[in-house]
Protein backbone atom coordinates (compact mmCIF):
# COMPACT_ATOMS: atom_id res chain seq x y z
CA UNK A 1 0.00 0.00 0.00
CA UNK A 2 1.72 3.27 -1.11
CA UNK A 3 1.24 6.54 1.34
CA UNK A 4 2.60 9.49 0.82
CA UNK A 5 1.65 13.07 2.87
CA UNK A 6 -1.65 11.56 3.90
CA UNK A 7 -2.54 10.44 0.58
CA UNK A 8 -3.46 7.08 -0.84
CA UNK A 9 -0.89 6.52 -3.96
CA UNK A 10 -1.50 2.63 -4.41
CA UNK A 11 -2.53 1.00 -7.63
CA UNK A 12 -6.37 0.75 -6.63
CA UNK A 13 -6.59 4.83 -6.00
CA UNK A 14 -4.54 5.37 -9.57
CA UNK A 15 -7.01 3.37 -11.36
CA UNK A 16 -9.94 4.85 -10.28
CA UNK A 17 -8.56 8.23 -10.98
CA UNK A 18 -7.56 7.44 -14.39
CA UNK A 19 -11.36 6.11 -14.62
CA UNK A 20 -12.47 9.49 -13.48
CA UNK A 21 -10.56 11.70 -15.52
CA UNK A 22 -10.88 9.73 -19.05
CA UNK A 23 -14.84 10.13 -18.73
CA UNK A 24 -14.54 13.69 -17.16
CA UNK A 25 -12.64 15.40 -20.37
CA UNK A 26 -15.28 14.15 -22.96
CA UNK A 27 -18.32 14.79 -20.48
CA UNK A 28 -16.83 18.48 -19.83
CA UNK A 29 -16.19 19.16 -23.64
CA UNK A 30 -19.89 17.92 -24.14
CA UNK A 31 -21.17 20.16 -21.35
CA UNK A 32 -20.39 22.98 -23.45
CA UNK A 33 -22.76 22.74 -25.86
CA UNK A 34 -25.51 20.77 -23.92
CA UNK A 35 -25.55 23.51 -21.03
CA UNK A 36 -26.59 26.01 -24.07
CA UNK A 37 -30.02 24.42 -23.57
CA UNK A 38 -30.39 26.48 -20.18
CA UNK A 39 -29.60 29.89 -21.46
CA UNK A 40 -31.89 32.40 -19.88
CA UNK A 41 -33.15 29.83 -17.48
CA UNK A 42 -30.55 28.76 -15.17
CA UNK A 43 -27.24 29.71 -14.16
CA UNK A 44 -24.78 27.77 -17.00
CA UNK A 45 -21.64 28.97 -14.45
CA UNK A 46 -23.02 27.14 -11.49
CA UNK A 47 -23.77 23.92 -13.80
CA UNK A 48 -19.67 24.21 -14.71
CA UNK A 49 -18.87 25.02 -11.00
CA UNK A 50 -20.59 21.97 -9.88
CA UNK A 51 -19.40 19.55 -12.62
CA UNK A 52 -15.84 20.49 -11.66
CA UNK A 53 -16.65 20.53 -7.82
CA UNK A 54 -17.89 17.16 -7.88
CA UNK A 55 -14.99 15.75 -9.76
CA UNK A 56 -12.40 17.05 -7.68
CA UNK A 57 -14.46 15.66 -4.84
CA UNK A 58 -14.65 11.84 -6.03
CA UNK A 59 -11.00 12.43 -6.62
CA UNK A 60 -10.51 13.70 -3.15
CA UNK A 61 -12.42 10.48 -1.94
CA UNK A 62 -10.20 8.00 -3.94
CA UNK A 63 -7.30 9.88 -2.73
CA UNK A 64 -8.38 10.06 0.85
CA UNK A 65 -5.49 8.32 3.15
CA UNK A 66 -7.35 8.07 6.30
CA UNK A 67 -11.41 7.88 7.49
CA UNK A 68 -11.78 11.19 8.56
CA UNK A 69 -10.65 12.64 5.39
CA UNK A 70 -12.21 9.89 3.33
CA UNK A 71 -15.88 10.83 5.16
CA UNK A 72 -15.49 14.56 4.81
CA UNK A 73 -15.17 14.20 0.51
CA UNK A 74 -17.32 11.61 0.55
CA UNK A 75 -19.95 14.35 2.20
CA UNK A 76 -18.83 16.97 0.14
CA UNK A 77 -19.27 14.62 -3.44
CA UNK A 78 -22.95 13.38 -1.71
CA UNK A 79 -23.79 17.64 -0.92
CA UNK A 80 -22.55 18.49 -4.51
CA UNK A 81 -24.73 15.64 -6.52
CA UNK A 82 -27.85 16.52 -4.30
CA UNK A 83 -27.32 19.83 -5.86
CA UNK A 84 -26.56 18.32 -9.28
CA UNK A 85 -29.67 16.03 -8.96
CA UNK A 86 -32.07 19.64 -8.36
CA UNK A 87 -30.38 21.70 -10.76
CA UNK A 88 -33.54 22.28 -12.62
CA UNK A 89 -35.81 23.34 -9.09
CA UNK A 90 -38.54 24.67 -11.21
CA UNK A 91 -39.71 20.93 -11.68
CA UNK A 92 -41.78 19.96 -8.30
CA UNK A 93 -40.32 16.11 -9.34
CA UNK A 94 -36.91 17.59 -9.26
CA UNK A 95 -37.20 18.81 -5.90
CA UNK A 96 -39.02 15.94 -4.44
CA UNK A 97 -36.34 13.34 -5.99
CA UNK A 98 -33.13 15.12 -4.81
CA UNK A 99 -35.36 15.27 -1.24
CA UNK A 100 -35.07 11.29 -1.85
CA UNK A 101 -31.41 11.27 -2.68
CA UNK A 102 -30.26 13.76 -0.09
CA UNK A 103 -32.16 10.76 2.32
CA UNK A 104 -30.40 7.73 1.37
CA UNK A 105 -27.31 9.53 0.58
CA UNK A 106 -27.03 10.60 4.27
CA UNK A 107 -27.91 7.15 5.32
CA UNK A 108 -25.01 6.02 3.15
CA UNK A 109 -23.29 8.32 5.13
CA UNK A 110 -24.30 7.03 8.63
CA UNK A 111 -23.81 3.89 8.22
CA UNK A 112 -20.03 4.49 6.75
CA UNK A 113 -19.39 6.97 10.03
CA UNK A 114 -20.46 3.71 12.17
CA UNK A 115 -17.93 1.79 10.45
CA UNK A 116 -15.49 3.83 10.43
CA UNK A 117 -16.02 4.30 14.23
CA UNK A 118 -16.09 0.08 14.93
CA UNK A 119 -12.47 0.32 12.64
CA UNK A 120 -11.33 2.86 15.19
CA UNK A 121 -12.42 0.95 18.39
CA UNK A 122 -10.67 -2.16 17.04
CA UNK A 123 -7.97 -0.60 15.93
CA UNK A 124 -7.03 2.67 17.26
CA UNK A 125 -6.36 4.41 14.31
CA UNK A 126 -8.17 6.51 11.14
CA UNK A 127 -5.10 5.62 8.72
CA UNK A 128 -5.79 3.34 5.95
CA UNK A 129 -2.05 1.83 6.26
CA UNK A 130 -2.38 1.32 9.86
CA UNK A 131 -5.43 -0.11 9.41
CA UNK A 132 -3.93 -2.52 7.02
CA UNK A 133 -1.02 -3.54 9.16
CA UNK A 134 -3.60 -4.27 12.32
CA UNK A 135 -6.23 -6.19 9.53
CA UNK A 136 -4.94 -8.93 10.89
CA UNK A 137 -6.08 -9.03 14.18
CA UNK A 138 -9.17 -8.67 13.44
CA UNK A 139 -11.68 -11.44 14.73
CA UNK A 140 -14.59 -12.86 12.44
CA UNK A 141 -17.77 -11.30 14.31
CA UNK A 142 -15.97 -7.86 13.75
CA UNK A 143 -15.15 -8.34 10.42
CA UNK A 144 -18.93 -9.15 10.31
CA UNK A 145 -19.30 -5.89 11.89
CA UNK A 146 -17.49 -3.82 9.44
CA UNK A 147 -18.31 -5.85 6.26
CA UNK A 148 -21.80 -5.65 6.61
CA UNK A 149 -21.98 -1.86 7.69
CA UNK A 150 -19.44 -1.24 4.87
CA UNK A 151 -22.31 -2.82 1.94
CA UNK A 152 -24.95 -1.05 3.49
CA UNK A 153 -23.58 2.14 3.42
CA UNK A 154 -21.32 1.97 -0.04
CA UNK A 155 -24.27 -0.28 -1.35
CA UNK A 156 -26.74 2.50 -0.95
CA UNK A 157 -24.51 4.60 -2.95
CA UNK A 158 -23.81 2.26 -5.62
CA UNK A 159 -27.64 1.18 -5.98
CA UNK A 160 -27.58 -1.99 -4.57
CA UNK A 161 -31.21 -3.88 -4.29
CA UNK A 162 -32.92 -3.10 -2.33
CA UNK A 163 -31.26 0.18 -1.67
CA UNK A 164 -31.36 1.44 -4.87
CA UNK A 165 -34.54 3.61 -5.06
CA UNK A 166 -33.24 6.73 -5.52
CA UNK A 167 -31.34 6.01 -8.78
CA UNK A 168 -34.33 5.89 -10.85
CA UNK A 169 -35.70 9.10 -10.09
CA UNK A 170 -32.76 11.30 -9.26
CA UNK A 171 -30.43 10.13 -12.74
CA UNK A 172 -33.98 11.62 -14.75
CA UNK A 173 -34.18 14.31 -12.78
CA UNK A 174 -30.51 15.67 -13.06
CA UNK A 175 -29.04 17.25 -16.48
CA UNK A 176 -27.50 14.54 -18.57
CA UNK A 177 -24.35 15.88 -18.08
CA UNK A 178 -24.58 15.39 -14.17
CA UNK A 179 -26.40 12.52 -14.78
CA UNK A 180 -23.21 10.88 -17.19
CA UNK A 181 -20.66 11.56 -14.23
CA UNK A 182 -23.33 9.99 -11.41
CA UNK A 183 -23.41 6.34 -13.06
CA UNK A 184 -20.42 6.75 -14.79
CA UNK A 185 -18.24 7.75 -12.27
CA UNK A 186 -19.96 8.03 -8.71
CA UNK A 187 -21.33 4.58 -8.60
CA UNK A 188 -17.90 3.35 -9.01
CA UNK A 189 -16.52 5.82 -6.21
CA UNK A 190 -18.91 4.00 -4.20
CA UNK A 191 -17.42 0.09 -5.77
CA UNK A 192 -13.88 1.83 -4.69
CA UNK A 193 -14.88 2.27 -1.05
CA UNK A 194 -16.58 -1.14 -0.88
CA UNK A 195 -12.99 -2.64 -2.52
CA UNK A 196 -10.93 -0.36 -0.28
CA UNK A 197 -12.93 -2.17 2.84
CA UNK A 198 -13.25 -5.91 2.41
CA UNK A 199 -10.27 -6.31 0.32
CA UNK A 200 -7.31 -4.31 1.78
CA UNK A 201 -8.76 -3.36 5.34
CA UNK A 202 -10.60 -6.35 6.55
CA UNK A 203 -7.57 -8.79 5.71
CA UNK A 204 -9.28 -12.38 4.76
CA UNK A 205 -13.53 -11.91 4.20
CA UNK A 206 -15.51 -14.68 5.94
CA UNK A 207 -17.25 -16.94 2.87
CA UNK A 208 -20.77 -16.87 4.16
CA UNK A 209 -19.83 -12.81 3.54
CA UNK A 210 -18.20 -13.65 0.02
CA UNK A 211 -21.81 -15.49 -0.80
CA UNK A 212 -23.55 -12.92 0.47
CA UNK A 213 -21.73 -10.33 -2.34
CA UNK A 214 -21.92 -12.69 -5.06
CA UNK A 215 -26.06 -13.47 -4.48
CA UNK A 216 -26.37 -10.13 -4.14
CA UNK A 217 -25.27 -9.07 -7.03
CA UNK A 218 -27.07 -11.30 -9.29
CA UNK A 219 -30.22 -10.41 -7.36
CA UNK A 220 -29.69 -6.51 -8.05
CA UNK A 221 -28.41 -7.41 -11.84
CA UNK A 222 -31.54 -9.29 -12.86
CA UNK A 223 -33.92 -7.30 -10.86
CA UNK A 224 -32.73 -4.29 -12.39
CA UNK A 225 -32.79 -5.18 -15.88
CA UNK A 226 -36.60 -5.96 -15.36
CA UNK A 227 -37.22 -3.09 -14.64
CA UNK A 228 -35.67 -1.59 -17.41
CA UNK A 229 -37.47 -3.24 -19.79
CA UNK A 230 -40.40 -1.93 -18.67
CA UNK A 231 -39.56 2.05 -18.71
CA UNK A 232 -40.56 4.77 -21.09
CA UNK A 233 -38.15 7.37 -19.95
CA UNK A 234 -34.38 6.76 -21.44
CA UNK A 235 -33.01 8.02 -18.68
CA UNK A 236 -34.87 6.25 -15.96
CA UNK A 237 -34.38 3.16 -18.17
CA UNK A 238 -30.24 3.75 -17.78
CA UNK A 239 -30.50 4.40 -14.41
CA UNK A 240 -31.85 0.66 -13.84
CA UNK A 241 -29.41 -0.24 -15.95
CA UNK A 242 -26.60 1.46 -14.40
CA UNK A 243 -27.72 -0.95 -11.46
CA UNK A 244 -27.72 -3.92 -13.37
CA UNK A 245 -24.21 -3.19 -14.28
CA UNK A 246 -23.15 -2.52 -10.81
CA UNK A 247 -24.48 -6.15 -9.85
CA UNK A 248 -22.78 -7.74 -12.39
CA UNK A 249 -19.49 -6.23 -10.85
CA UNK A 250 -20.65 -6.93 -7.29
CA UNK A 251 -20.97 -10.05 -8.07
CA UNK A 252 -17.70 -10.52 -9.57
CA UNK A 253 -15.86 -9.06 -6.55
CA UNK A 254 -17.50 -11.36 -4.43
CA UNK A 255 -16.65 -14.38 -6.74
CA UNK A 256 -13.25 -13.25 -6.51
CA UNK A 257 -13.17 -12.96 -2.31
CA UNK A 258 -14.30 -16.70 -2.60
CA UNK A 259 -11.95 -17.63 -5.19
CA UNK A 260 -9.12 -15.98 -2.79
CA UNK A 261 -10.73 -17.92 0.25
CA UNK A 262 -10.36 -21.25 -1.20
CA UNK A 263 -6.85 -20.12 -1.43
CA UNK A 264 -6.89 -20.17 -5.24
CA UNK A 265 -5.05 -16.80 -5.97
CA UNK A 266 -4.57 -17.25 -9.70
CA UNK A 267 -8.83 -17.14 -9.98
CA UNK A 268 -9.01 -14.76 -7.06
CA UNK A 269 -6.54 -12.23 -9.39
CA UNK A 270 -8.56 -12.84 -12.35
CA UNK A 271 -11.73 -12.55 -11.26
CA UNK A 272 -11.24 -9.08 -9.78
CA UNK A 273 -9.25 -8.43 -12.98
CA UNK A 274 -12.36 -8.78 -15.16
CA UNK A 275 -15.01 -6.85 -11.99
CA UNK A 276 -12.21 -3.41 -11.90
CA UNK A 277 -12.25 -3.68 -16.45
CA UNK A 278 -15.94 -3.56 -16.15
CA UNK A 279 -16.09 -1.12 -13.94
CA UNK A 280 -13.85 1.19 -16.72
CA UNK A 281 -16.03 -0.15 -19.34
CA UNK A 282 -19.32 0.31 -18.00
CA UNK A 283 -17.76 4.06 -16.59
CA UNK A 284 -17.52 4.51 -20.49
CA UNK A 285 -20.62 3.32 -22.17
CA UNK A 286 -23.07 4.54 -19.26
CA UNK A 287 -21.57 7.85 -19.55
CA UNK A 288 -21.43 7.57 -23.62
CA UNK A 289 -25.25 6.58 -23.50
CA UNK A 290 -26.49 9.31 -20.86
CA UNK A 291 -24.89 11.83 -23.34
CA UNK A 292 -26.85 10.13 -26.04
CA UNK A 293 -30.27 10.72 -24.13
CA UNK A 294 -28.88 13.93 -23.10
CA UNK A 295 -28.45 14.95 -26.98
CA UNK A 296 -31.95 12.83 -27.53
CA UNK A 297 -33.58 15.53 -25.15
CA UNK A 298 -31.85 18.57 -26.71
CA UNK A 299 -33.39 17.83 -29.98
CA UNK A 300 -36.71 17.02 -28.54
CA UNK A 301 -37.38 18.16 -25.18
CA UNK A 302 -38.74 14.92 -24.39
CA UNK A 303 -37.52 11.47 -22.48
CA UNK A 304 -39.95 9.46 -23.37
CA UNK A 305 -39.34 6.79 -26.19
CA UNK A 306 -43.29 6.61 -27.49
CA UNK A 307 -42.64 10.03 -28.59
CA UNK A 308 -39.60 9.63 -30.48
CA UNK A 309 -38.47 7.49 -33.70
CA UNK A 310 -36.63 8.50 -36.88
CA UNK A 311 -34.31 10.49 -34.92
CA UNK A 312 -31.28 8.62 -37.05
CA UNK A 313 -32.22 10.66 -40.79
CA UNK A 314 -31.98 13.85 -38.36
CA UNK A 315 -29.16 13.20 -35.72
CA UNK A 316 -26.98 10.39 -37.90
CA UNK A 317 -23.25 10.93 -36.27
CA UNK A 318 -25.30 11.12 -32.59
CA UNK A 319 -27.19 8.09 -32.94
CA UNK A 320 -23.95 5.81 -34.74
CA UNK A 321 -22.69 6.94 -31.25
CA UNK A 322 -25.59 5.99 -29.25
CA UNK A 323 -25.36 2.68 -31.13
CA UNK A 324 -22.00 2.23 -30.41
CA UNK A 325 -22.73 2.70 -26.06
CA UNK A 326 -25.88 0.16 -26.71
CA UNK A 327 -23.60 -2.37 -28.38
CA UNK A 328 -20.95 -2.33 -25.75
CA UNK A 329 -24.02 -2.45 -23.18
CA UNK A 330 -25.07 -5.34 -24.93
CA UNK A 331 -21.85 -7.23 -24.81
CA UNK A 332 -21.24 -7.40 -28.76
CA UNK A 333 -17.97 -8.21 -30.27
CA UNK A 334 -15.73 -6.70 -30.64
CA UNK A 335 -16.52 -3.79 -28.10
CA UNK A 336 -15.47 -3.47 -24.62
CA UNK A 337 -18.82 -4.62 -22.93
CA UNK A 338 -18.06 -8.13 -24.35
CA UNK A 339 -14.23 -8.15 -23.70
CA UNK A 340 -14.96 -7.55 -19.57
CA UNK A 341 -18.28 -9.76 -19.41
CA UNK A 342 -16.88 -12.66 -21.76
CA UNK A 343 -14.21 -12.61 -18.80
CA UNK A 344 -16.76 -12.48 -15.94
CA UNK A 345 -18.72 -15.48 -17.25
CA UNK A 346 -15.38 -17.63 -18.01
CA UNK A 347 -14.41 -16.84 -13.69
CA UNK A 348 -18.05 -18.16 -13.16
CA UNK A 349 -17.56 -21.06 -15.18
CA UNK A 350 -14.17 -21.89 -13.72
CA UNK A 351 -15.29 -21.46 -10.18
CA UNK A 352 -18.31 -24.00 -10.73
CA UNK A 353 -15.24 -26.82 -11.32
CA UNK A 354 -12.66 -25.38 -9.25
CA UNK A 355 -14.15 -24.69 -6.13
CA UNK A 356 -15.22 -27.34 -3.25
CA UNK A 357 -18.47 -28.06 -1.80
CA UNK A 358 -21.31 -28.31 -2.85
CA UNK A 359 -23.11 -25.62 -1.31
CA UNK A 360 -20.73 -22.94 -2.63
CA UNK A 361 -20.43 -24.67 -5.85
CA UNK A 362 -24.49 -24.21 -6.92
CA UNK A 363 -24.56 -21.02 -5.57
CA UNK A 364 -22.11 -20.00 -8.07
CA UNK A 365 -24.05 -21.85 -10.50
CA UNK A 366 -27.28 -19.93 -9.46
CA UNK A 367 -25.98 -16.90 -9.84
CA UNK A 368 -24.28 -17.11 -13.00
CA UNK A 369 -26.98 -18.60 -14.82
CA UNK A 370 -28.85 -15.28 -13.29
CA UNK A 371 -26.35 -12.97 -15.21
CA UNK A 372 -26.25 -14.76 -18.08
CA UNK A 373 -29.91 -14.60 -18.35
CA UNK A 374 -29.54 -10.75 -17.20
CA UNK A 375 -27.25 -10.49 -20.27
CA UNK A 376 -30.12 -11.56 -22.54
CA UNK A 377 -32.40 -9.73 -20.86
CA UNK A 378 -30.37 -6.54 -21.63
CA UNK A 379 -29.76 -6.90 -25.36
CA UNK A 380 -33.53 -7.24 -25.65
CA UNK A 381 -33.81 -3.97 -23.50
CA UNK A 382 -31.07 -2.46 -25.69
CA UNK A 383 -33.46 -3.12 -28.56
CA UNK A 384 -35.60 -1.36 -27.59
CA UNK A 385 -33.71 1.65 -26.20
CA UNK A 386 -32.21 2.52 -29.39
CA UNK A 387 -34.89 0.78 -31.96
CA UNK A 388 -37.97 3.03 -30.51
CA UNK A 389 -35.46 6.29 -29.94
CA UNK A 390 -33.63 6.49 -33.19
CA UNK A 391 -35.43 4.15 -35.79
CA UNK A 392 -38.78 3.79 -37.56
CA UNK A 393 -40.98 6.69 -38.22
CA UNK A 394 -41.49 10.24 -35.88
CA UNK A 395 -44.06 8.95 -33.22
CA UNK A 396 -44.65 12.97 -32.54
CA UNK A 397 -44.38 16.20 -33.44
CA UNK A 398 -41.18 16.68 -31.28
CA UNK A 399 -39.39 14.31 -33.12
CA UNK A 400 -40.60 15.79 -36.13
CA UNK A 401 -39.11 18.87 -35.34
CA UNK A 402 -35.92 17.59 -33.75
CA UNK A 403 -32.70 20.39 -33.68
CA UNK A 404 -29.91 20.16 -34.08
CA UNK A 405 -26.74 19.19 -31.45
CA UNK A 406 -24.10 21.31 -30.98
CA UNK A 407 -20.89 20.50 -32.15
CA UNK A 408 -19.03 19.78 -29.02
CA UNK A 409 -21.75 17.39 -28.07
CA UNK A 410 -20.87 15.91 -30.93
CA UNK A 411 -17.16 15.99 -29.72
CA UNK A 412 -18.19 14.13 -26.19
CA UNK A 413 -20.09 11.56 -27.48
CA UNK A 414 -17.29 10.32 -30.31
CA UNK A 415 -14.49 10.45 -27.84
CA UNK A 416 -16.43 8.38 -25.09
CA UNK A 417 -17.63 5.60 -28.38
CA UNK A 418 -13.95 5.96 -29.63
CA UNK A 419 -13.04 4.82 -25.98
CA UNK A 420 -15.29 1.61 -26.42
CA UNK A 421 -14.49 0.43 -29.10
CA UNK A 422 -10.51 0.89 -28.47
CA UNK A 423 -10.69 -0.76 -25.36
CA UNK A 424 -12.46 -4.16 -26.61
CA UNK A 425 -9.79 -4.30 -29.75
CA UNK A 426 -6.90 -4.02 -27.27
CA UNK A 427 -8.56 -5.89 -24.51
CA UNK A 428 -5.55 -7.87 -23.94
CA UNK A 429 -3.39 -5.08 -23.30
CA UNK A 430 -5.90 -3.65 -20.90
CA UNK A 431 -6.18 -6.51 -18.83
CA UNK A 432 -2.90 -6.60 -18.68
CA UNK A 433 -2.49 -3.39 -17.02
CA UNK A 434 -5.44 -4.19 -15.03
CA UNK A 435 -4.10 -7.22 -13.71
CA UNK A 436 -0.95 -4.96 -11.84
CA UNK A 437 -4.34 -3.64 -10.08
CA UNK A 438 -5.39 -6.61 -8.69
CA UNK A 439 -2.34 -7.73 -8.04
CA UNK A 440 -1.69 -4.85 -6.00
CA UNK A 441 -4.66 -5.37 -4.22
CA UNK A 442 -4.42 -9.10 -3.39
CA UNK A 443 -0.83 -8.94 -2.74
CA UNK A 444 -0.01 -11.42 -4.96
CA UNK A 445 2.97 -11.99 -7.76
CA UNK A 446 0.86 -14.94 -9.49
CA UNK A 447 0.71 -14.21 -13.50
CA UNK A 448 -2.70 -13.95 -14.61
CA UNK A 449 -3.89 -16.85 -16.45
CA UNK A 450 -3.86 -16.22 -20.61
CA UNK A 451 -7.79 -15.75 -21.82
CA UNK A 452 -8.09 -17.33 -25.08
CA UNK A 453 -11.34 -15.35 -25.23
CA UNK A 454 -10.33 -11.89 -25.31
CA UNK A 455 -6.71 -12.91 -27.26
CA UNK A 456 -9.42 -13.65 -29.79
CA UNK A 457 -10.82 -10.48 -29.55
CA UNK A 458 -8.41 -8.36 -31.86
CA UNK A 459 -8.52 -11.25 -34.55
CA UNK A 460 -12.19 -10.69 -34.73
CA UNK A 461 -11.98 -6.99 -34.89
CA UNK A 462 -9.59 -7.45 -37.68
CA UNK A 463 -11.60 -10.09 -39.69
CA UNK A 464 -14.91 -7.52 -39.12
CA UNK A 465 -12.86 -4.44 -40.33
CA UNK A 466 -11.49 -5.69 -42.76
CA UNK A 467 -14.68 -7.67 -44.35
CA UNK A 468 -16.06 -4.08 -43.93
CA UNK A 469 -13.77 -2.57 -46.03
CA UNK A 470 -13.57 -5.45 -48.63
CA UNK A 471 -17.65 -4.52 -48.74
CA UNK A 472 -17.29 -0.50 -48.66
CA UNK A 473 -14.65 -1.06 -51.79
CA UNK A 474 -16.85 -3.58 -53.62
CA UNK A 475 -20.26 -2.20 -53.42
CA UNK A 476 -18.94 1.48 -54.30
CA UNK A 477 -17.28 -0.05 -57.14
CA UNK A 478 -20.55 -1.55 -58.26
CA UNK A 479 -22.57 1.06 -57.79
CA UNK A 480 -20.56 3.25 -60.64
CA UNK A 481 -22.06 0.96 -63.13
CA UNK A 482 -25.87 1.19 -61.21
CA UNK A 483 -28.72 3.48 -61.46
CA UNK A 484 -30.51 3.02 -57.98
CA UNK A 485 -33.73 4.36 -57.94
CA UNK A 486 -35.60 4.60 -53.98
CA UNK A 487 -39.37 3.67 -54.35
CA UNK A 488 -41.85 3.55 -50.88
CA UNK A 489 -40.99 -0.02 -48.97
CA UNK A 490 -44.04 -2.38 -49.82
CA UNK A 491 -46.38 -3.01 -47.61
CA UNK A 492 -48.82 -5.59 -48.23
CA UNK A 493 -50.91 -3.16 -50.28
CA UNK A 494 -51.29 -1.03 -47.43
CA UNK A 495 -48.98 1.90 -47.76
CA UNK A 496 -50.60 4.61 -45.45
CA UNK A 497 -49.10 4.04 -42.33
CA UNK A 498 -48.74 5.99 -39.26
CA UNK A 499 -46.79 6.98 -36.77
CA UNK A 500 -48.75 5.03 -34.50
CA UNK A 501 -48.82 1.32 -36.48
CA UNK A 502 -45.43 0.81 -35.52
CA UNK A 503 -44.04 -0.88 -32.58
CA UNK A 504 -44.28 1.27 -29.38
CA UNK A 505 -42.09 0.81 -26.09
CA UNK A 506 -44.87 -0.34 -23.93
CA UNK A 507 -45.50 -2.94 -27.07
CA UNK A 508 -42.31 -4.23 -27.36
CA UNK A 509 -42.36 -4.68 -23.89
CA UNK A 510 -44.85 -6.93 -23.44
CA UNK A 511 -43.62 -10.17 -24.49
CA UNK A 512 -41.42 -10.28 -20.83
CA UNK A 513 -44.10 -8.08 -19.24
CA UNK A 514 -46.50 -11.06 -19.35
CA UNK A 515 -43.81 -13.13 -17.90
CA UNK A 516 -42.08 -11.29 -15.45
CA UNK A 517 -44.79 -8.30 -14.53
CA UNK A 518 -45.56 -9.38 -11.08
CA UNK A 519 -41.84 -9.11 -10.23
CA UNK A 520 -42.11 -5.61 -11.45
CA UNK A 521 -44.83 -3.92 -10.41
CA UNK A 522 -45.98 -4.02 -14.14
CA UNK A 523 -49.88 -3.22 -14.30
CA UNK A 524 -52.28 -2.58 -16.95
CA UNK A 525 -55.39 -0.68 -16.88
CA UNK A 526 -57.95 -0.75 -19.77
CA UNK A 527 -60.90 1.47 -20.37
CA UNK A 528 -63.59 1.02 -22.99
CA UNK A 529 -65.97 4.32 -23.62
CA UNK A 530 -66.52 5.87 -27.13
CA UNK A 531 -63.06 4.62 -27.77
CA UNK A 532 -60.69 1.86 -25.86
CA UNK A 533 -58.26 3.69 -23.98
CA UNK A 534 -55.00 1.48 -22.83
CA UNK A 535 -52.71 2.98 -19.58
CA UNK A 536 -50.02 1.00 -18.50
CA UNK A 537 -47.17 1.64 -15.92
CA UNK A 538 -44.58 -0.09 -13.73
CA UNK A 539 -43.80 0.93 -9.91
CA UNK A 540 -40.88 -0.59 -8.48
CA UNK A 541 -42.15 -3.45 -5.74
CA UNK A 542 -39.67 -2.67 -3.52
CA UNK A 543 -40.38 0.81 -3.43
CA UNK A 544 -43.93 0.10 -2.82
CA UNK A 545 -43.58 -2.82 -0.26
CA UNK A 546 -40.47 -1.27 1.25
CA UNK A 547 -39.94 2.25 0.85
CA UNK A 548 -43.44 3.94 0.93
CA UNK A 549 -44.95 2.01 4.20
CA UNK A 550 -41.48 3.24 5.33
CA UNK A 551 -42.40 6.93 4.44
CA UNK A 552 -45.79 6.29 5.98
CA UNK A 553 -44.11 5.10 9.24
CA UNK A 554 -41.74 7.91 9.70
CA UNK A 555 -44.99 10.60 9.12
CA UNK A 556 -46.44 8.56 11.83
CA UNK A 557 -43.83 8.62 13.96
CA UNK A 558 -43.71 12.61 13.15
CA UNK A 559 -47.04 13.44 13.91
CA UNK A 560 -46.12 12.27 17.59
CA UNK A 561 -42.89 13.93 17.78
CA UNK A 562 -44.55 17.39 17.06
CA UNK A 563 -46.46 17.15 20.25
CA UNK A 564 -43.22 17.74 22.19
CA UNK A 565 -42.94 21.16 20.62
CA UNK A 566 -44.14 23.61 23.23
CA UNK A 567 -42.66 26.12 21.65
CA UNK A 568 -40.78 27.25 24.97
CA UNK A 569 -37.01 27.79 24.66
CA UNK A 570 -36.86 25.77 28.21
CA UNK A 571 -37.35 22.60 26.99
CA UNK A 572 -35.76 23.01 23.82
CA UNK A 573 -32.57 23.32 26.23
CA UNK A 574 -33.34 20.50 27.91
CA UNK A 575 -33.48 17.97 24.51
CA UNK A 576 -30.27 19.57 23.66
CA UNK A 577 -28.73 19.06 27.17
CA UNK A 578 -30.20 15.09 27.25
CA UNK A 579 -29.37 15.05 23.78
CA UNK A 580 -25.28 15.90 24.60
CA UNK A 581 -25.59 12.87 27.58
CA UNK A 582 -26.56 10.27 24.75
CA UNK A 583 -23.74 11.16 22.49
CA UNK A 584 -21.19 11.41 24.90
CA UNK A 585 -22.45 8.04 26.49
CA UNK A 586 -22.25 6.65 22.82
CA UNK A 587 -18.99 8.03 22.17
CA UNK A 588 -17.60 6.38 25.42
CA UNK A 589 -18.53 3.34 23.90
CA UNK A 590 -15.58 3.34 20.91
CA UNK A 591 -13.13 5.28 22.73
Amino acid sequence: MFFYNGIMRDPISIFFAIVIFIVFVPIFIYSKGYTSEYIGKYSIKYNFILTVLFVISMLCVVFAGDSITFLVFWEVMSAISFFIVIYEHNNKENIKSGIMYFIMTHISGLFLMVMFAFIYKYTGSTSFQEIYKLSHSFNESQKYIIFILALCGFGAKAGIVPLHGWLPKAHPSAPSNGSALMSGLMLKVALYGLIRVTFTLIGMVPLKLTLLIVILGAITAIYSVLNAIMQKDIKRFLAYSSAENIGIILSALGLSLVFYNFNLVSFASLTLTAALFHILNHAIFKSLLFASAGSVLFATGTKNMNELGGLYKKMRFAAICAFIGTAAISAIPPLNGFASEILIFKCFIIGTTSIEGTWTALIIIACGLLITLTSGVTLYASIKSFGITYLGTERSEKALKAYKIPLSMNIGLGLLASMCILLGVFSPYVINLISKVSKSILNTNVPLINSEVNNEIMIVASILLFTIVIITLISKVLNKKTTLTIKETWGCGFNNLKPYMQYSGDGFSQPLAKIFGKIVGYSKEVKISCSIHLRDRSLDNIEKYIYVPTVGLVHYIAAYVTKIHFGKIQAYVAYIFISLIVTVLLVNMFV
